[in-house]
């Protein structure tokens, strides 16, 4: 008979679906740590470990604050996770790390491969007291192959997926792309869900298993459509900008007031008919350079001309309502500000209010994804630098705290 996980007393919650997991994690950055977030808040026990020794959260040095603790980007990363200062350089540093490991359901990191094996923590050392042990690792281009070594970061990563290159307008003579990290996000969406499983998996076959989520083929897997394009037909996709092939007018158009714009798109003939009939141009609908949706196409950018002379006269705000009241899709290209005063956000409770901190009150966004009858209910500050290390050694590995006191001397918890 298979044992299912150890039942634990969550931190977080006893009304969560991830009661009872306990993961150990080595994280830095965004994915990693949003992981191992995502992962507490639905209430899984996440323990962080790290060390002033080397393997500090290079997140804590973010933003003005000397505290490592007050960076609000790892806050914001750490959210319900625990915190364990280990000198993973020191052998019994490394013993302590194989013995929680025989008593935790999971390992989530995000170093370069091959870091935790020279440290003595290959999966098969953590295995050795734990054989249904799950280990997530979310490396740039995944842990084999001539570019496993290379240290990324989002936006590298976005460039060598060719995402940087096609997030671009055709006529700019170099590529834009994003200050979005969008393969951190696709990683820390996609890892907890395949730890999920695996555990899952482990739970019933007894026998763990090592996912190895290379985060640029995560992101080169949503430009699937573009790849196919130049295997099967051997073209070279090009930026386009803000236009589709299957909408026009189809683009961002600047509105009235200090950078403010709406998205238009026009997809069929009713559309294109109520368009005119809202813009008071309803000689364009017996246009030929317009009579249907490849003309319309073939003349984009005339008709995006005309477009935007008729935005330009209106707010961003008007533009969408009088648009969308017509049956035409529109938005408007929202700021910080327009998200967080955002009634569709707010109605969801997705901002929550950090109300004490050591850099003050502030919100913060929930991760977006609920479950009801198990709501996040308020969120929990990342435990300071190694201040679970006494409950962590004693509660979990059944130390004392003269022995725990001996080890902060010899430099083992640091």
């Amino acid at each position: 008979m298979i044992r299912p996980f150890a039942i634990r007393e969550n931190v977080n919650s006893t009304n969560h679906i991830l009661n009872g997991v306990r993961i150990l994690t080595f994280t830095t950055g965004y994915a990693g740590p949003y992981a191992g977030r995502l992962l507490a808040t639905y209430g899984a026990e996440v323990i962080k470990i790290e060390s002033r020794k080397g393997g500090l959260d290079t997140f804590r040095h973010y933003g003005q604050h000397q505290d490592i603790d007050a960076a609000p980007r790892f806050i914001e990363c750490n959210l319900g996770v625990r915190s364990l200062s280990v000198n993973l350089k020191h052998p019994t540093g490394q013993r302590l790390i194989k013995e929680l490991a025989g008593k935790s359901d999971a390992i989530l990191q995000n170093f370069r491969p091959r870091i935790l094996d020279k440290l003595g923590l290959s999966d098969n050392e953590l295995r050795k007291s734990n054989a249904k042990l799950v280990i997530l690792k979310l490396p740039g281009f995944g842990s084999e192959g001539p570019k496993s070594g290379y240290g990324t970061w989002g936006f590298n990563l976005t460039a060598f997926s060719g995402m940087t290159y096609l997030w671009n307008h055709p006529e700019q003579d170099r590529p834009i792309g994003s200050q979005g990290v969008y393969p951190d996000h696709l990683g820390f969406i996609m890892g907890p869900t395949l730890m999920v499983a695996a555990l899952l998996n482990s739970r019933r076959t007894g026998k763990g298993v090592t996912i190895d989520l290379a985060q640029v083929e995560g992101t080169a897997y949503t430009l699937g459509t573009t790849y196919l394009e130049t295997s099967v037909n051997g073209d070279d996709p090009k930026p386009r900008g803000n236009h589709y092939d299957v909408a026009a007018p189809h683009g961002c158009y600047r509105c009235q007031g200090e950078d403010r714009w709406c998205v238009i798109s026009v997809r069929n003939e009713d559309e294109w008919r109520s368009f005119c009939r809202v813009t008071g141009r309803t000689e364009l609908a017996g246009d030929n350079r317009f009579a249907d949706r490849q003309a319309r196409l073939r003349h984009s950018s005339e008709l995006d001309a005309i477009v935007q002379q008729w935005t330009l006269t209106k707010s961003a705000e008007a533009v969408m309502s009088e648009l969308q009241s017509a049956g035409v899709a529109a938005g408007i290209v929202q700021t910080g500000a327009d998200l967080i005063n955002d009634p569709q956000l707010r109605h969801r409770n997705y901002f929550a209010a950090i109300p004490e901190s050591l850099i003050g009150p502030f919100e913060i966004p929930r991760s977006g994804i609920l479950f009801k009858g198990m709501e996040e209910g308020p969120l929990r500050l990342p435990n300071t630098f190694g201040a679970d290390n006494d409950q962590i050694l004693s509660d979990i590995l059944g130390y004392d705290k003269t022995i725990i006191d001996q080890w902060r001397g010899e430099e083992v918890l640091t």
